[in-house]
């Protein structure tokens, strides 16, 4: 007996290859000089200020692979409801899509329009009263992941990258006295600041090591939460959400 939503586990599949290839354009990123460290000298004698902000953006890769792990996503759940389709009519639609909707009045009124002829009443009551892919629905993640599928086909998402701590500064005063920062943890903006008491006139010999998050752009759906977790996070939503229906499939052919 063939494997049921195969293909559709493909696509989650080479979603979490993308999600691992996030990690490494991150690694890679991480090993370069991000960001500058900067002195800001009080003209009244008064103390250094020390500043640092980015000098690098990441590469346009990691929202092109954000884009294809997104859209495998996305595309796992539609290939599962064309297998349905399939099975239960010998047919393929061409527009043939795992519904989502902003209501559950609306979710009903799209499944009573097409889906719910072409598939067994198993599975409709499973979408409407398991999965819910409404906004506010127990499957309100599926409705940001379809927003941001739709969003990637228009332009590249849009990643925020935060500084976390800077490790290793070092710098040296006017009398050539090295002083090491301690771990410094940014508080993010587009250019930070730390107060250096007793220091004047200072200058510096390293611009440290710094972590970061990668973040999901204000404008964004699921806006402030680190991107890889996330994606890890939702990789697993998605696949329970494929195992939910297979199994009401499976109780349908019985």
């Amino acid at each position: 007996m063939p494997e049921v939503f195969k293909e559709a586990k493909l696509k989650i599949q080479r979603a979490v290859k993308h999600i691992n290839d996030l990690n490494v354009i991150l690694g890679e990123f991480s090993k370069r000089q991000t960001h500058e460290v900067i002195i800001e000298h009080d003209p009244n004698g008064g103390d250094d200020l020390l500043k640092v902000r980015a000098t690098e953006t990441l590469p346009d890769s990691f929202s092109l692979t954000l884009g294809d792990a997104l859209h495998n996503l996305r595309t796992s759940l539609d290939y599962a409801i064309a297998e349905i389709e399939f099975t239960q009519t010998g047919r393929r639609s061409d527009y043939t899509r795992f519904p989502v909707d902003q209501s559950r009045d609306a979710l009903i009124a799209r499944l009573e329009g097409g889906l719910a002829k072409r598939a067994p009443k198993q599975v409709i009551d499973c979408i409407v009263e398991t999965i819910q892919p409404y906004t506010g629905g127990n499957g309100d993640f599926i409705c940001s992941l379809n927003d941001l599928d739709i969003e990637d086909k228009h332009r590249l998402l849009i990643a925020k990258t935060e500084f976390k701590y800077i490790e290793g500064i070092t710098l040296i005063d006017d009398e050539g006295e090295e002083t090491r920062i301690p771990t410094w943890q940014v508080r993010n903006d587009l250019v930070a600041s730390h107060p250096i008491p007793g220091l004047r006139n200072s200058k510096v010999e390293n611009h440290g090591q710094a972590s970061f998050e990668v973040l999901f752009g204000d404008t964004l759906p699921f806006a402030g939460y680190t991107i890889v977790p996330a994606m890890r996070n939702l990789t697993h939503a998605i696949a329970r959400t494929l195992n939910e229906i297979e199994y009401w499939f499976h109780m349908s052919q019985i």
